[in-house]
């Protein structure tokens, strides 16, 4: 037990940890990184599509709670299609998360837990990572807080029947905004299940059955009716991209090493680790916790932190989501891990007798969760970028575009004259797109071409991406376009792209076809509709 003076240096250690944990999340924000390739495979679908579009099947086979396109398209929207703006409400999460975790955190842990806990989850890379990602996975963490707080809340006060109505009221938000929330949902109510009956209060019952119609019906609503329009024509490819984070069912000698294999990889990557059991020690640290938890007759709070994570494993099992792979997949867990991790450190440190050896144990857990909180932000200085290629593109984009309106009408074939074909916008294009909207001045500043300006001293250049002139489909544009206008001239501009750790150079084509008015007065070329051959 820490006496006063102890106590005190914990609490101290809290305030300081959530400082941290806030600074870390505000500067990877602000290192201002290019999209990858996972951002603009989502990002591409903000450009051109509308709210009620969003409902529809995503392009590049992606998957995403409704409620995160809206904001997402939100802030596209007010502020303008930009790195800046589509991390925006992910940096919100973050941030807010650090703040709410370390609340829930003091209703069930004290001194070195608490402190190591609320450590653990400022510094781990994950959780910093995602909040400067424009994806779902920072909006996972904190809808599962959401979910956690009201529930973690009744169990400390048991008599504290408004907390069961809170939870009530916070379910349709959270799995609005996060698919995997369904687990952190699931998982709590399987654990509160006994809890709230042993009570004997109708008012805490009847809370309880609300939250779980209220579950059922969202998940109805939101994974049966809307997840099947999204994953209809995406879950395949899914799949086969998961199939290392589904159970070997049909080997079951592989099965145990496939479990231990996924507990102690990337999930429990906290506050570091990785695959192939590099996150041995925090998933036994995490059992530590739940056992301490256990003994302090906090059973209910070990088994609403490790359900959701049971959940996910049958899932896994029925091959509707993976469990193991990827921290990123499972950051609905990062607050129940780093719960568990802190509590077991705690009760481990107080297992220590000598002095001496329990001070220096401290220090070198406090230096590792500084040394991981800094590495990853140093190596992100030096490497400002996820791969080459996600710099090289945003760094093209930005002269490149430049250059193309200078003294003429920039435009994109793409995007204005929907020159496309089913399935052909995966991989690079998706780069392409999203630099283009966040780096062309016509685009970002004039809101797209001036079709009305083009003129013989001012011609329209229309850039083609990575399309060899003769393909029938762009050949069939062409024909078009000449319908209305002058060809002046056709210019290639490769360059060279870096793909990789192994450095595989790729050259990609820019292609400009400069134009001149056919007629001396002309409109605007009507877009193609997305009704090209091939």
């Amino acid at each position: 037990m820490l006496g006063p003076v102890g106590r005190l240096l914990a609490s101290r250690a809290v305030g300081t940890f959530v400082v941290l944990g806030l600074a870390a999340r505000i500067v990877r924000y602000a290192q201002g990184l290019p999209f990858w390739s996972d951002e603009c495979f989502l990002a591409v679908n903000f450009i051109r599509r509308g709210y009620l579009d969003l409902m529809k099947p995503l392009e590049n086979g992606q998957i995403c709670p409704l409620l995160f396109l809206w904001i997402e398209r939100t802030a596209a929207s007010w502020l303008g299609f930009s790195e800046w703006s589509l991390r925006l409400f992910p940096l919100l999460c973050g941030l807010t998360s650090v703040v709410l975790f370390e609340r829930v955190a003091r209703l069930h842990l004290r001194g070195t837990s608490l402190a190591a806990a609320v450590g653990i989850f400022a510094v781990s890379v994950h959780p910093i990572r995602h909040a400067a990602e424009a994806k779902p996975y920072a909006s996972d963490l904190l809808a599962a807080l959401v979910l956690l707080a009201p529930a973690a809340a009744w169990l400390a006060e048991r008599d504290r029947s408004r907390c069961l109505w809170v939870l009530l009221m916070a379910l349709p938000p959270a799995l609005a905004v996060s698919n995997p929330a369904l687990f952190a949902a699931g998982g709590l109510l399987l654990a509160l299940a006994w809890p709230v009956w042993k009570t004997g209060r109708w008012a805490d019952r009847t809370a309880f059955v609300c939250c779980g119609v209220m579950t059922g019906g969202l998940f109805l609503a939101l994974h049966v009716g809307f997840g099947s329009i999204q994953g209809a024509a995406a879950m395949d490819g899914l799949r086969r991209y998961w199939a290392a984070g589904f159970p070997p069912l049909d080997a079951p000698t592989n099965l145990p090493g496939w479990l231990l294999s996924a507990l102690t990889g990337s999930v429990f990557a906290y506050p570091g680790g990785g695959a192939r059991g590099a996150s041995a020690a925090t998933f036994l640290t995490c059992l530590a916790g739940a056992a301490a938890l256990r003994r302090r007759g906090r059973a209910a709070v070990a088994a609403a932190l490790a359900a959701p994570i049971g959940l996910n494993l049958i899932a896994a099992a029925l091959h509707r989501y993976p469990f193991g792979p990827e921290a990123r997949l499972a950051q609905y867990a990062a607050p129940a891990i780093c719960l568990l991790a802190g509590a077991g450190f705690g009760s481990i440190l107080d297992a220590v007798r000598r002095p001496r050896l329990r001070t220096g144990l401290t220090y070198a857990g406090v230096s590792a969760l500084l040394a991981c909180a800094a590495a990853p932000q140093i190596a992100s200085w030096r490497h400002p970028y996820r791969m080459p290629h996600d710099r090289e593109a945003r760094e093209f984009a930005r002269t490149f575009w430049t250059e193309v309106g200078r003294d003429a009408v920039a435009a994109c074939a793409h995007l204005d004259y929907n020159l496309d074909r089913p399935g052909s916008w995966q991989g690079r294009r998706a780069w392409y797109l999203c630099n283009q909207a966040a780096h062309s001045p016509q685009r970002r500043e004039a809101g797209g071409p001036r079709f009305e300006e083009v003129s013989e001293a001012r011609p329209l250049r229309c850039v083609v991406f990575d399309e060899d002139p003769s393909t029938p489909h762009v050949a069939s544009w062409l024909a078009r376009m000449r319908s209305e206008y002058n060809l002046r001239s056709i210019r290639p501009v490769p360059t060279r792209s870096t793909f990789g750790d192994d450095s595989r150079p790729v050259v990609e084509t820019y292609w400009i076809y400069e134009f001149t008015p056919l007629r001396p007065r002309i409109g605007r070329l009507a877009p193609m509709n997305g009704d090209l051959p091939g």
